[in-house]
C-alpha cells in the first residue's frame, strides 16, 4: 500500500482539524453544565480556590468541606493548576480551562498522529487521527472542564516516546516516556494499562529477549511507584484533613469479589456502548479496517492495547457506572484500527469524494449529534453567584439541597454541605450543629418536610431562583 500521504489527504485532514477547532466554539464560555456537571463543578472548583485562597500546588481544596479546610486527594493537578495560573493572569473565566482542554485534545491527536506513523505509514496516521477527533467521547470531554483530556494526552505523549526509544534506543525517549506515563497516570491510574502493549512491542522488537524484559521490569517499577507514591499522599491527605476520597483506588481491592456475578460481565461488556468509541457512523470502517489490519504485524500492538484497556475496566467496571471517562484509554487503537480502514479506501479512486463527503460533513455532524444532548444551559449561573455574593458572606457555611454533591456549592461559590438525603431534621441537624449558618434550597422552604420549619427564620433570602434561609440553631 502507498504508504505516503498525497494531496487530498493532506487536505482532508487539515479540514477535519479545522472544523473539530470551529465546533469548540460552542460551550466555550459556558460554566458546568449538561452530563457530568458534578465532576466539572469538581475541577471547577478546585481551580477556583487556588485562585481565592491558596495557590499551593500540593493542597487543592474542594468546597464540600464543612468546618474542615477542604483539603483533599484528588488527581494530579496538572489541569487545575494550569488553569489557574490563567486566571492569576485574566481573571477567573470558564473560558480558560475550556481552552486548556481544546489544545489537550489538539496535542494528544499530534502525539497519536506521530506515534500511529511510527507504527503503520503517515497516511494511515492522517486518518486514524480523524477517526480520533471525531470519536463521540473524545470529542465530548475535549469541551470539559475536566483533567481527563490531558490524562489522554500525557498516555499518548508516553506511547509516542516509547516508540521513538524502542526505534532509536534512546535514554532521554526512555525517560520522557516514564515521564508522560507518570503524569497521565497520577491523573487516571487506568492508563498503567500501556504497560502490556509495551512489554509486547519492546519483545517483538528487541533481539535480547531477557534484556527486555529487565528494561519493562525498571520502566515498570519506577512509574508504578511515582504513581503509587502519590495516591498514598492522597489518602494520607484525607486522613489529616477528614475529606472525602477523590479517586477510585479504595474500590479496586474489591474488584474480584464481582467477579463470579453474572452482573459483573453485563457491566464490563455492555455499560459503555461501543458506538460512544467510535460512533455508529465509524462502525462500518471499524469493521474494514479491523479484517484488512489484522494482517499487518504492526497491528498486534493496537489489539494488545484493548485487551489491556479491558483487563483495566474489570477492576473498576462494577463501580463506575456512570464514569464513562474512564474509557477514554481504549479510544485510541480503536481509532487506530478505523484510520487503516480510511486509508485503505482513499486509495480507491471512486472513494474520494465519497470519503471527503463523509470525513468532513457527515462524521462531524453524526458525532455532533451523539453528544449533543449532553450539554446543558446554565441561564442562572450568574444570577445565583452574584446574589450570593451580595446576601450571604463568604465566610458563613453553608448547606444546599443537592444529591450530586458539589453543583450547587460552585454556583454560590460557598464552602458547607450538601445534603443528598431527603431534608428532614435528621439530615440537617448535624450540620446546623457543625457551624452551617445558612440554608439553600430549590424551593419555598413550605414545599418540604414540616419538621424543619422551625429549623429556619420566617424571612426569605432570594438567591436568583433559589432559596435561602438563615437558621435557627436549636437548644
Amino acid at each position: 500500500m502507498n504508504s505516503r500521504p498525497n494531496q487530498f489527504d493532506r487536505l482532508i485532514l487539515i479540514a477535519a482539524i479545522a472544523i473539530f477547532i470551529v465546533l469548540h466554539i460552542y460551550h466555550i464560555n459556558e460554566p458546568p453544565n449538561g452530563y457530568h456537571q458534578w465532576r466539572e463543578s469538581d475541577t471547577a472548583a478546585i481551580i477556583l480556590n487556588y485562585y481565592q485562597e491558596d495557590a499551593n500546588f500540593f493542597h487543592q481544596r474542594c468546597n464540600q468541606r464543612g468546618i474542615h479546610s477542604g483539603i483533599t486527594a484528588g488527581e494530579f493537578p496538572t489541569y487545575s493548576y494550569s488553569s489557574v495560573i490563567l486566571y492569576f493572569i485574566f481573571g477567573p473565566n470558564h473560558f480558560l480551562p475550556r481552552l486548556l482542554t481544546m489544545a489537550g485534545s489538539i496535542l494528544a491527536l499530534w502525539f497519536f498522529k506521530k506515534s500511529v506513523t511510527l507504527l503503520s505509514n503517515e497516511r494511515a496516521a492522517g486518518y486514524s487521527t480523524i477517526a480520533l477527533a471525531f470519536s463521540p467521547i473524545f470529542l465530548f470531554y475535549s469541551f470539559k472542564i475536566m483533567p481527563d483530556i490531558w490524562m489522554l494526552m500525557f498516555m499518548l505523549g508516553a506511547v509516542y516516546f516509547f516508540l521513538k526509544y524502542v526505534a532509536t534506543n534512546s535514554g532521554v525517549d526512555f525517560w520522557l516516556s516514564a515521564l508522560f506515563l507518570v503524569l497521565s497516570a497520577t491523573i487516571k491510574p487506568l492508563s498503567l494499562c500501556l504497560y502490556l502493549p509495551f512489554l509486547f512491542y519492546l519483545r517483538k522488537n528487541s533481539e535480547k529477549k531477557r534484556t527486555s524484559i529487565r528494561t519493562m521490569a525498571v520502566y515498570c517499577a519506577v512509574t508504578f511507584s511515582v504513581v503509587l507514591g502519590w495516591f498514598l499522599y492522597g489518602l494520607h491527605l484525607n486522613s489529616i484533613h477528614h475529606s472525602e476520597a477523590f479517586y477510585m483506588g479504595q474500590h479496586l481491592i474489591r474488584s474480584h469479589i464481582y467477579a463470579t456475578e453474572l452482573f459483573f460481565y453485563k457491566m464490563l461488556f455492555l455499560q459503555w456502548p461501543f458506538e460512544l468509541w467510535i460512533g455508529w457512523a465509524m462502525l462500518p470502517v471499524f469493521i474494514y479496517g479491523a479484517v484488512k489490519f489484522w494482517k499487518e504485524s504492526h497491528s498486534r500492538f493496537f489489539f494488545v492495547w484493548i485487551l489491556a484497556g479491558y483487563i483495566v475496566f474489570a477492576l473498576v467496571s462494577s463501580h463506575a457506572r456512570a464514569h464513562d471517562y474512564y474509557t477514554l484509554v481504549i479510544v485510541p487503537p480503536l481509532a487506530a484500527i478505523s484510520g487503516w480502514g480510511l486509508s485503505r479506501l482513499s486509495l480507491m479512486q471512486n472513494w474520494k469524494i465519497p470519503l471527503a463527503t463523509f470525513l468532513l460533513l457527515v462524521l462531524p455532524a453524526v458525532s455532533s449529534y451523539r453528544i449533543f444532548s449532553r450539554f446543558d444551559d446554565v441561564p442562572k449561573f450568574e444570577e445565583i453567584r452574584r446574589a450570593a455574593n451580595e446576601k450571604i458572606p463568604h465566610d458563613k457555611l453553608v448547606l444546599v439541597e443537592d444529591k450530586s454533591t458539589p453543583i450547587r456549592l460552585y454556583q454560590l461559590n460557598r464552602h458547607g454541605w450538601p445534603v443528598r438525603d431527603s431534608l428532614c431534621i435528621e439530615s440537617v441537624c448535624p450540620f446546623i450543629d457543625s457551624g452551617g449558618v445558612y440554608l439553600v434550597l430549590d424551593n419555598p422552604i413550605q414545599t418540604y418536610n414540616q419538621d424543619i420549619w422551625p429549623l429556619v427564620k420566617d424571612s426569605v433570602i432570594k438567591i436568583g431562583p433559589l432559596y435561602g434561609y438563615k437558621v435557627i440553631r436549636p437548644d
